[in-house]
C-alpha cells in the first residue's frame, strides 16, 4: 500500500492536488492512501510514515523546507516532491535530498509524470530478486544492480558491493527485470541503465569505469532506451 502525504496549507490547493493524484494513481492500478493535511505540525504529530509527500513551502508557522528536514531526519528514504508558488526556494530544496519542485499553478501532466518517476524510484527501493543455489538464497536488491553477466549456464550478477553467481538462465532474469531500468544490449549481458555513463559502437562504460559490450545489432534500441531514461529523469 503507497502512502502519500499532501500538506498545503490551502484546502482548494488540497483538494485539486489530491484530485489529481487520485486519477493517475487508478490508471496505474495502484493501492494507495492519501493523508491530508494543513500544516507541517499536523503531519509531524501523526507519526505516520509515509513513502512519499508533497509538501507546500509558504505555510505558516513552520514552512515546508523545515519540514522536509524534520522529515528527513526520521526518514532518510521517503521521496519529497515540492509543490508552490515561490521559486527562490528551489536551492534550499536540494539541502533536503527533494526528489521534484513543482510550481503553481500546478500542470495536470506535469505532476503525473512526476508522480510516475516517483512510484519507478519506489518500485526500484522496494524490490528485490532472489539467487538460489543447492546451500543459500541471496536477496538482491534491483537498485544494487550494475549488469548481468551469462558464462555458459552461470549466471554472475554485479552489483554494488559483490559479484553473486549461480546457474541461471540469462532470459528469465530478463523477464524478472523487465519493469524495470535494464537493457539486453548483448546476448551475455543485461545492463542497469541508472549506471550508465556512456557508450559508443563497442563498448557500455558504467559509473565505476567497467566496460561491457553491447552487439552492433542492439546498437540503436539501446541508444533509444537510454535517451528515454535519461528524459525521464528530468521529468
Amino acid at each position: 500500500m503507497l502512502k502519500i502525504g499532501l500538506c498545503d496549507d490551502e484546502e482548494c490547493h488540497r483538494i485539486q492536488i489530491s484530485g489529481m493524484l487520485k486519477k493517475a494513481l487508478e490508471l496505474k492500478h495502484t493501492m494507495y492512501s492519501i493523508f491530508q493535511y494543513q500544516n507541517g505540525e499536523d503531519l509531524l504529530q501523526s507519526k505516520l510514515e509515509m513513502n512519499l509527500y508533497f509538501l507546500d513551502i509558504g505555510m505558516d508557522k513552520l514552512s515546508g523546507i523545515e519540514t522536509a528536514k524534520k522529515i528527513r531526519a526520521l526518514n532518510k528514504e521517503a521521496i519529497i516532491i515540492f509543490i508552490t508558488a515561490l521559486k527562490e526556494y528551489v536551492f534550499e530544496a536540494f539541502d533536503v535530498r527533494a526528489f521534484h519542485y513543482i510550481l503553481k499553478p500546478i500542470s495536470e501532466e506535469k505532476l503525473r509524470n512526476v508522480l510516475y518517476s516517483a512510484l519507478a524510484q519506489i518500485d526500484e527501493t522496494d524490490n528485490f530478486i532472489l539467487a538460489k543455489t543447492i546451500s543459500q538464497c541471496t536477496k538482491i536488491f534491483v537498485k544494487d544492480i550494475l549488469y548481468i553477466e551469462s558464462q555458459l549456464r552461470k549466471i554472475k550478477i554485479h552489483t554494488t558491493y559483490d559479484v553473486i553467481e549461480y546457474y541461471h538462465k540469462l532470459s528469465d532474469i530478463e523477464d524478472e527485470l523487465k519493469n524495470f531500468n535494464f537493457f539486453k544490449c548483448h546476448r551475455s549481458y543485461i545492463v542497469n541503465l541508472k549506471y550508465v555513463r556512456s557508450y559508443d559502437n563497442v563498448f557500455i562504460t558504467l559509473k565505476n569505469d567497467e566496460k561491457i559490450y553491447i552487439s552492433k545489432y542492439k546498437l540503436s534500441d539501446f541508444s533509444k532506451a537510454f535517451m528515454y531514461y535519461l528524459k525521464s529523469l528530468e521529468q
